[in-house]
């Protein structure tokens, strides 16, 4: 799809758009976290930039001297590219916005401190249910927005806000269409090519990007399926895959499978909810990064909620297989995956459960290739009753 492959272009030469913008004086404002609102960034007239790097073994180990290396691999690549030199983002910052809700980003916010880069934290409580957590991260949105306010110098009015939150919705609507085609059977787009689409909608100006996915969406609508009818269809779950983390996405749609749908926590436009373009704007915000999305693995009590949402994502993808996908030393999403493994055993769905620490080597890869390819085959040889 040539739509895809431009949108891939723009994420390669994002680097170079963001200096010609820095150099005219635009602020940039890098961002960790799906609790870390674009549409706020925006508003104020600086371009965000979402920091999601992954898939590489070097990055983290870069960190080893700085953070304990029982800390998640995707954490310690936020900084370890920068480490190496070979992050040309993090350098032109302006600000870089890190929500705190795990040990793994704070220490990340310490190091970025640490290494004199423009830092604050937005805290994410996990004990969402609670009034007090509620209005404790509405009060650090507040926080954020006057430090938006001071850094640009531009005030962030109530028509800049609605502006904005209207732009981004549309994203997430058109985003949302598309994600839908993959209902149908076999879908018109797989997930290899989905995760990265998604990416892509951090890295593209809002107004291009529009366009892009309208245009995608039609493509989508009248083209064939790439894939065969009889392709298993997984749900891969997990935490995050990272910007150029697709080994395992790929690995996946090489053995025959398709990814209809996902069901991570990071990297990834949560885009089931839209924010109100009415009343408190701000208040809007905060309702709908906190409460009204899919609540992560770290709230709790949450595993209710998100073993409800599993169990509709199966049904309405009309799934065969569950893949989920941790880093390693992840403590919480492994715990979470014990649970969830049990449920998808009182369901008969099967169920494999795939661990990384960013280490692709041939020695590595090979093992996980015959593990992911033996599941996709017990797949296909269930569905023919073998």
């Amino acid at each position: 799809m040539d739509i895809l492959e431009e949108l891939a272009q723009i994420v390669r030469t994002r680097p170079e758009q963001l200096k010609e913008q820095k150099d005219k004086g635009i602020k940039i404002v890098g961002y960790v976290g799906r609790f870390v609102p674009e549409e706020l960034i925006a508003a104020s007239g600086a371009r965000p930039c979402l920091l999601c790097r992954g898939g590489q073994p070097e990055p983290p180990d870069a960190v080893i001297p700085y953070m304990l290396r029982f800390m998640s691999p995707y954490s310690r690549s936020q900084i370890g590219y920068h480490l190496l030199g070979i992050d040309p983002v993090v350098p032109m910052l302006d600000l870089i916005v890190v929500q705190c809700s795990d040990c793994h980003e704070s220490r990340l916010a310490d190091l970025f401190e640490y290494f004199k880069l423009p830092t604050v934290r937005l805290g994410i409580p996990p004990d969402w249910k609670k009034s007090i957590s509620q209005d404790y991260y509405y009060k650090g949105l507040v926080r954020l927005k006057q430090t938006l306010e001071s850094l640009t110098g531009n005030e962030i009015t109530e028509n800049k806000l609605k502006k904005s939150m209207e732009s981004f919705d549309q994203i997430r609507d058109l985003l949302s269409k598309i994600n839908l085609l993959r209902e149908a059977h076999p879908p018109s787009i797989g997930g290899d090519d989905f995760i990265r689409l998604n990416h892509a909608t951090f890295y593209c100006d809002p107004d291009v990007l529009i366009r892009k996915l309208n245009d995608l969406y039609e493509e989508l609508q009248r083209q064939e399926s790439a894939f065969s009818g009889e392709a298993p269809r997984i749900l891969l779950a997990g935490h995050v895959v990272g910007v150029g983390d697709y080994v395992v996405p790929k690995l996946i749609e090489d053995a025959g499978a398709v990814i209809a749908v996902e069901f991570l926590d990071e990297g990834i436009r949560h885009c089931v909810q839209n924010s109100k373009t009415d009343g408190d704007l701000m208040r809007n915000l905060a309702e709908t990064y906190y409460l009204r999305m899919t609540p992560p693995s770290i709230f709790q009590p949450a595993w209710e909620e998100r073993i409800e949402y599993i169990k509709r994502l199966i049904n309405d993808y009309r799934i065969d297989g569950v893949i989920w996908y941790e880093l390693s030393f992840e403590e919480i999403y492994d715990l979470e995956c014990s649970v969830i493994s049990k449920v998808m055993n009182q369901m008969n769905i099967p169920f494999l459960k795939l661990e990384s620490s960013y280490e692709y080597s041939r020695e590595a890869i090979g093992p996980l290739t015959t593990r992911v390819e033996s599941f996709i085959e017990s797949l296909k040889q269930g569905r023919n009753g073998l």
